[in-house]
């Protein structure tokens, strides 16, 4: 059975879908698809919708799985609103992806026309809307910027999310926002910057906005950055900013364009216009604060030389969120023993541990994994591992064949008019998210049959090496435990609750025994 993807993103340009959500949107667009599906007795294998915003390929994972999917050449075509839709980047994106299907054999069908690779005018055809696709965004994206700029200077509040301490409100009479302010926020910022005037710190201000249960916008804790961030911010003057955000454009190791963001923390380094909103604080307080924030800046803090203290480092991650687990050192004031804790600013509820006590059961784990890795390798090897992973790919197989076969029956009934529309979407959602849940467990599976047919002369590689962390651990230097540790493990999880127990579980560059 030939076999076909749907790919949908929405544009910030869609004329049509102006007052639309994104999801509406995607909505919209896949009902157009489905039918154009239906019609032609197209089966659909999978759905990607793309709800992020950016021009080129580097910003958009799911085009990024799509294509690498599409390359492989198991689809018959791409079903695509417009071709505006795959790529509205520069030239390099543009012919990578036209290469793609190109070389795939893969048609992209839209419900205007279908474009084959392999005829020559439909490929010229194809490369020329890319073309113009890009131009069209270059021409919209000026005016916009052109269009905000000239409301700025308007005193309309441009931003699509109102800053903290203000609503976002339509303007009566005339296009365009501005902001009101909101009561109960307002009242903390007045209390920021009171607090922060009177010589308390971005962290003790943060703190006690958390000990009095004042949440954040989005219902989160404080912290020194964001509190900083408003006590900077020219908006609570009554005054709208635009340029604040600059833009640096690189290309990375494999030749992406990849754009990185700097706020500008002076009022010099960007425009400022008079809003129509109304101040939250007046300019003698703003400038006493904006003195004092420029006392306490010291700038950056460069070390001559830096020595690596954690041999952790880039290893031990938070079992409860993922963020790196540091090291931290308490005060020359107060010195205490070293101990881990997770560097989550956001309250991560891990709790700290002595950085001896943890290192102490890192090492012992590793004895013990090391031990069964052995023993594993000396007796039966793989073999079981791997029978395993070739059942359990027989199994998802035969039932994909399986839920196929339902699908084309509710295709067929729904052609004879024994299925309605709304019965048949219900009905072909539910078997293409299990065949999508399937999918999922053959990639699994097919990586872990991957690792356990590797050769094995490179599984045991991992033996010496840890036996030489083990053995000459306390005679290493911390850099040197650090790289042999980055050789053996992908990861450490850390993880200490109200228990008090510390519970250590390692991650080895080999399929787990």
């Amino acid at each position: 059975m030939e076999q076909y993807i749907e790919y949908l993103r929405k544009s910030r340009f869609d004329r049509d879908y102006l007052d639309l959500s994104v999801e509406e949107t995607l909505k919209r667009h896949q009902e157009i698809l489905d039918r154009l599906a239906r019609d032609r007795g197209f089966y659909i294998a999978k759905v990607y919708r793309e709800v992020v915003s950016g021009e080129s390929i580097a910003a958009r994972p799911e085009v990024q799985k799509m294509l690498e999917e599409v390359s492989s050449g198991i689809y018959t075509g791409v079903l695509v609103v417009d071709v505006e839709r795959l790529a509205r980047g520069n030239s390099a994106d543009q012919a990578y992806i036209s290469q793609i299907f190109q070389f795939s054999d893969t048609k992209i069908i839209t419900p205007a026309k279908t474009y084959d690779p392999t005829d020559e005018f439909d490929q010229e055809y194809f490369e020329f809307g890319l073309f113009m696709s890009r131009r069209e965004y270059k021409t919209i994206n000026r005016r916009l910027v052109r269009g905000r700029q000239s409301s700025a200077s308007e005193g309309k509040y441009v931003g699509s999310i109102a800053p903290y301490g203000y609503d976002r409100v339509k303007l009566q009479g005339e296009k365009g926002y501005t902001l009101e302010p909101n009561p109960a926020e307002a009242e903390t910022v007045r209390r920021m910057f009171e607090l922060y005037v009177r010589r308390q710190g971005t962290k003790m201000i943060a703190n006690e906005l958390n000990d009095r249960k004042i949440p954040t916008r989005h219902g989160g804790k404080w912290d020194a950055s964001t509190v900083g961030a408003i006590l900077i911010n020219p908006v609570y003057l009554g005054k709208i900013k635009r340029g604040y955000v600059k833009e640096t454009k690189r290309l990375d190791e494999r030749g992406n364009v990849v754009s990185s963001y700097r706020h500008c923390k002076d009022v010099e380094d960007y425009d400022l216009y008079e809003g129509r909103h109304p101040a939250l604080i007046d300019d003698a307080l703003f400038e006493k604060a904006q003195k004092i924030r420029k006392e306490n800046y010291v700038g950056p803090k460069v070390k001559k030389q830096y020595e690596l203290v954690n041999p952790f480092a880039g290893v031990m991650v938070c079992a409860e969120c993922g963020k790196p687990i540091g090291r931290k050192v308490s005060s020359k004031n107060h010195p205490n023993p070293p101990r881990v804790a997770c560097t989550n600013p956001h309250h991560c509820s891990n709790r700290s541990a002595s950085f001896a006590l943890v290192e102490t059961e890192i090492l012992n784990a590793l004895r013990s994994w090391l031990d069964g890795y052995r023993i594993k390798l000396d007796t039966v090897g793989f073999a079981e591992d791997i029978a395993d992973c070739r059942r359990q790919l027989e199994r998802i197989e035969a039932e994909r064949e399986k839920l196929k076969a339902q699908l084309d029956r509710a295709y067929t009934l729904v052609e004879q008019g024994v299925y309605s529309l709304e019965v048949f979407g219900e009905r072909r959602d539910k078997l293409t998210r299990e065949l999508n849940e399937l999918q999922e467990q053959q990639d699994a599976a097919e990586q872990s049959l991957a690792q356990y047919e590797a050769d094995e002369s490179s599984q045991q590689e991992i033996i010496p090496q840890t036996e030489t962390l083990l053995a000459s651990y306390d005679d290493l230097t911390v850099q040197e435990r650090n790289e042999l540790l980055k050789t053996i493990l992908y990861k450490i999880e850390y993880y200490r609750g109200e228990d008090g127990i510390v519970s250590i579980d390692l991650y080895p560059r080999l399929p787990k025994v």
